[in-house]
């Protein structure tokens, strides 16, 4: 039997998809969190809500908060960092150079909290 040239090129093109994708998630630790490299990672506002609401991170590594809603935001832990008021399709970005855990909040939407953690 002969298996026709385009059904096997569509099985190698989903085959090539599966092994880029596999190889490029980023590994989570527990719902809700997620781990990055050292060069840069991100928080993405929406809804609302940090998204991962917990990251982990290594020492060295900046994050960047990017809005994607449509209203105001702030990325805060008192006395650490503060982004300062980040717009609708902006972002801030903070470098963390020590270990620990920093709980944030956004100071206009007290509700909404995340975590970063620098391992």
């Amino acid at each position: 039997m002969r298996t026709p040239r385009k059904l096997l090129g569509c099985v190698a093109a989903i085959a090539l998809i599966g092994a880029l994708t596999a190889g490029g998630s980023v590994p989570a630790a527990t719902a809700g969190s997620a781990q990055a490299s050292r060069a840069a990672a991100g928080v993405n506002i929406r809804n609302f809500a940090f998204h991962p609401g917990t990251l982990k991170i290594a020492r060295g590594t900046k994050v960047v908060f990017s809005n994607t809603s449509g209203v105001v935001h702030t990325a805060t832990h008192a006395g650490v960092f503060d982004t300062g008021r980040i717009k609708p399709g902006t972002s801030a970005s903070v470098r963390f150079t020590q270990r620990g855990a920093f709980p944030y909040h956004c100071k206009i939407h007290s509700f909404m909290h995340g975590k970063i953690v620098v391992g």
